[in-house]
């Protein structure tokens, strides 16, 4: 069964400490996406990492903060920060029905959601469909060891089970990025 952070600690999600472990210029330079004109993030929670990635995305790109959860929904479209609030659009829809067409999306990522995901091939398949040829998916999540924070070892999903997971969607290069102390950075590109 999937671990599901509760709606109700959310302002626990908006914390800005969080960027001290979840460091916003390593994972974006992971992504290898610095020209990216439109972005997703799924389970974009409270948008802190939405906004964080918006303003480093060339300029006039879009930025889709995805999530399910009314709360996480409501929080977001109130409390956007002014510069990127014409970057981004929080976007209500499930990591499974993404309303984008297919290939219009440069970067699709993830931050802390893989592990609770109770179908991961779908979201990963679904990422893929809306990937531009090139594009490429990231995912960020808590790394499969102990550390002093997040959930419990065994909801926690060891990088090499997400690359193997990205490589069997057909995705290429896909690559472990050891860039941040208490979580995995595994990325992949859609084949041209």
């Amino acid at each position: 069964m999937a671990y599901r952070f509760n709606p109700a600690k959310l302002e626990k999600l908006n914390d800005v400490r969080r960027l001290d472990d979840l460091r916003p210029d390593e994972m974006w330079a992971a992504f290898g996406v610095p020209d990216a004109r439109v972005a997703v993030e799924v389970g974009a929670g409270t948008g802190i990492f939405s906004a964080e990635f918006a303003r480093r995305m060339a300029g006039g790109g879009v930025l889709y903060a995805v999530d399910s959860e009314p709360a996480m929904l409501d929080w977001m479209a109130e409390h956007l920060p002014d510069d990127v609030r014409g970057t981004i659009a929080v976007t209500d829809a499930d990591a499974l029905s993404l309303p984008l067409e297919d290939g219009a999306a440069d970067l699709v990522f993830s931050v802390n959601l893989h592990h609770e995901l109770p179908d991961r091939a779908g979201m990963i398949a679904e990422a893929v469909r809306v990937l531009r040829a090139g594009g490429t998916l990231g995912i960020v999540d808590w790394a499969a060891a102990e550390t002093p924070k997040g959930p419990p070892i065994e909801h926690r999903i060891p990088a090499e089970t997400i690359a193997a997971e990205l490589e069997a969607a057909g995705l290429a290069d896909v690559t472990v990025h050891p860039v941040l102390p208490y979580h995995s950075v595994v990325t992949g590109r859609k084949p041209v």
